[in-house]
């Protein structure tokens, strides 16, 4: 068929408001550390909220498993773009204020609002990639551009914003010492979020486009997802939702989050939906057998201790990249500088969804290639654990070298995390819905530990302790 040029831009445009939100809170982190109480612990606070913020995707599945005819894809995906605009104004007017809990300020509004705006873009898994399986799957590669911006985005937008450099020494107001000093960015996390806003509006209209049949013309699809008008022969019965994605954190159906869940199938004929719900639960945990040894066996051409092998070192990495190193990174970076800690930040972020197209041109995975990236991963990571173990000293602060070495290791070790994922979900993938159930149970799995984890360890112990320059 004749490919639309508007259809991809429009696809592109979608895609982009999927982790939108996520990755821009996250690469504003260097920022927010700096005037927010929770200081360098907030990151282990962001990571604990954006695991509770799927949520999301579970309330959607419930929904739509048992009110399939109430709650569809399309209806669910104008509710959370909603939400998504309204959480993401407030937070441009409300990221700074606090409460007094517990004994000491919050930040409150912050927290609340990222697990809104967490739970919006969770929800994107399970909902975008069945309305797109209503065109064309030519469009579909337009579509995972659009979620790889979703994470180039915020992070050009962010090297454009800066730091205001690291800080510096001035005499106090009281002139009896000396207090630290940051210059001002080049434009304020207010403007921030409110650029945020615009393109995840951007997005909601190319979905409202995206549902117009004149606007669409011939990009449907030909089967039961496309218009009745270009059905012939085919009765309408409601929206109807399939998804197949990879589990891994790219485009979040190949970033992780950012982070990945399990498959999903939300069927519109009510009249068969419990039965075929159950049947494709069980088939998802593998309990599917008719007595043949064929493809229904979730182990077929892999060995037990090959899948096991794949599960537990997912569930190793997830813990690692989506849980433990994202709450710790400002204890690693901060003692090199400002500008350190937002170089890493960002450009690691976009490393993420570089890896995944990469990962269209480079050979299949295959044990040995898992293997040796994973034990990379876990060299690099020993180094930038250690930078974080000893802040406020970690080797080489205060050395350009240092800063460089430092900047280069999270580029790395995010790059060598998300091939790793990749790698395990391709591979399950080719189990089918079981290998790509279990995949996404062990990244939720891995991701949940890790987080809760530094979270404890960051604000109840003693072993990562902050820097604080002019003292």
């Amino acid at each position: 068929m004749q490919r639309l040029l508007h259809v991809d831009v429009l696809s592109v445009l979608f895609g982009l408001g999927t982790w939108l939100c996520v990755n821009g809170l996250w690469v504003e982190l260097p920022l927010l550390v700096q005037k927010l109480p929770e200081g360098w612990n907030l990151p282990s606070y962001l990571s604990v909220v954006v695991q509770i913020a799927n949520i999301g995707p579970l309330l959607y599945t419930m929904l739509n498993t048992y009110f399939p005819q109430q709650v569809t894809e399309k209806r669910a995906i104008y509710f959370v773009m909603s939400f998504g605009l309204t959480s993401t104004i407030l937070l441009g007017l409300f990221w700074d204020k606090t409460t007094y809990v517990a004994g000491a300020d919050h930040s409150t509004a912050l927290l609340v609002l990222v697990l809104f705006l967490a739970s919006v873009d969770c929800s994107s898994r399970v909902t975008y990639l069945p309305f797109m399986a209503k065109f064309n799957e030519i469009y579909l590669t337009s579509y995972f551009i659009g979620e790889g911006l979703s994470g180039f985005l915020p992070s050009i937008i962010a090297l454009a914003q800066g730091v205001g450099g690291n800080p510096e020494c001035r005499n106090n107001t009281f002139g009896n010492g000396t207090e630290a000093f940051t210059p001002d960015p080049r434009f304020s996390v207010d403007v921030f979020f409110y650029m945020l806003f615009v393109f995840t509006l951007i997005s909601a209209v190319a979905f409202y486009c995206m549902n117009l049949e004149k606007v669409m013309g011939q990009a449907y699809a030909l089967s039961d997802f496309a218009p009745e008008s270009k059905r012939p022969g085919h009765a309408n019965n409601g929206d109807r939702s399939s998804i197949s994605s990879s589990g891994s954190s790219c485009s979040r159906s190949i970033f992780e989050p950012p982070r990945t869940e399990p498959t999903i199938s939300g069927e519109g004929d009510q009249g068969d939906n419990n039965n075929a719900g159950r049947q494709s639960g069980r088939a998802a945990l593998g309990l599917l057998d008719d007595g043949r040894n064929d493809e229904s066996s979730l182990l077929v051409g892999m060995s037990k201790e090959f899948f096991f092998y794949l599960l537990a070192m997912q569930a190793v990495i997830c813990m690692l990249s989506n849980g433990i190193f994202p709450s710790i990174q400002s204890y690693s970076c901060l003692p090199y500088g400002n500008e350190a800690y937002h170089l890493a930040v960002t450009l690691s972020n976009m490393a993420n969804p570089a890896v995944c197209m990469l990962a269209f041109f480079i050979p299949p995975p295959n044990k040995s290639s898992i293997t040796t990236t994973a034990v990379l991963s876990l060299l690099i990571s020993g180094y930038v654990m250690t930078t974080a173990i000893l802040s406020p000293s970690p080797p080489l602060a205060g050395e350009t070298g240092g800063e460089i070495l430092l900047i280069l290791s999270w580029i790395v070790l995010v790059a060598l995390f998300t091939y790793v994922r990749v790698s395990i979900a391709t591979m399950l993938r080719t189990r089918g819905q079981a290998g790509l159930f279990w995949c996404g149970a062990i990244t939720q799995f891995g991701s949940t530990i890790g987080a809760i984890l530094a979270f404890v360890v960051v604000n109840y112990t003693e072993v990562f302790k902050p820097y604080y320059p002019c003292t």
